[in-house]
């Protein structure tokens, strides 16, 4: 039996479970390496840059990926034409801006049905600010009633802060009357139960099937959660399960 308090929101991860760029992305595309092949930069020095910079991406809007990436290669010496930003950034983006843009119906279909029966939907998300940008005209932006990208507010998951954020944005619901549903990256559900939501849930469609996490990686998430869901759409019915068993 799960204590008492009323279910009146859900908080979403973004990618891998409300869009999956994987749909999009060739198996053999690796963003780090093809802007390395594109500025002619050495490729395992630019994949540590990139790497050692990911925090630092994922917590700020500025500089700007483009940006940090124009001045790793004035520090190496390396001055790739002016055009080639361009198409830096499109490397940079290209497949979360097209999942952004073509969620699956399955999910739209979900989504409506949360809100359907009155709760509050909120999105925390890992990204940068060009992983974000094809956001404000996606036919998923209406669907969320708050917002919490980390480079805007300068926390990521699995920080508190970064969970917390949505309170002020949803309506001041507590975390206490809301559950959280992701696919576990970045130690989500751990953070999202640190932060004191009500229920955490492991949302495994994508990543089981998208290849990047292991079936093991799987098992390990599964242990945080207090409940896996297979599909977003399963999310209500749980939901529904809850409610009736308190």
């Amino acid at each position: 039996m799960f204590p008492f308090s009323p279910i009146r929101a859900v908080a979403l991860d973004l990618f891998h479970t409300v869009v999956d760029p994987e749909d999009f992305r060739p198996k053999d595309f690796v963003r780090t390496r093809e802007i390395a092949k594109l500025l002619g930069l050495p490729l395992a020095e630019f994949e540590r840059f990139w790497e050692e910079v990911t925090l630092a991406r994922m917590t700020s809007e500025r500089p700007s990926v483009v940006d940090r990436v124009r001045d790793y290669c004035s520090s190496i010496g390396v001055r790739p034409a002016p055009t080639s930003w361009s198409m830096v950034s499109d490397i940079a983006g290209r497949y979360t801006d097209l999942a952004i843009r073509n969620p699956r119906a399955s999910v739209l279909d979900a989504l409506r049905g949360l809100r359907s029966k009155g709760l509050v939907l909120g999105l925390v998300s890992n990204c940068d600010e060009r992983e974000m940008k094809a956001w404000a005209s996606s036919i998923l932006a209406p669907l969320f009633d708050a917002t919490v990208f980390s480079c805007e507010v300068g926390a990521a998951k699995p920080s508190v802060e970064a969970y917390s954020a949505l309170v002020p944005r949803w309506g001041r619901i507590p975390l206490s009357e809301a559950i959280f549903v992701g696919d576990g990256a970045n130690n989500e559900l751990v953070g999202a139960r640190r932060a004191g939501f009500l229920h955490v849930v492991f949302d495994s469609e994508f990543v089981s099937a998208n290849g990047l996490r292991s079936t093991e990686a799987n098992d390990c998430i599964r242990r945080d959660a207090d409940a896996e869901v297979t599909t977003l759409g399963a999310v209500e019915s749980l939901i529904a399960a809850w409610r009736k068993s308190q």
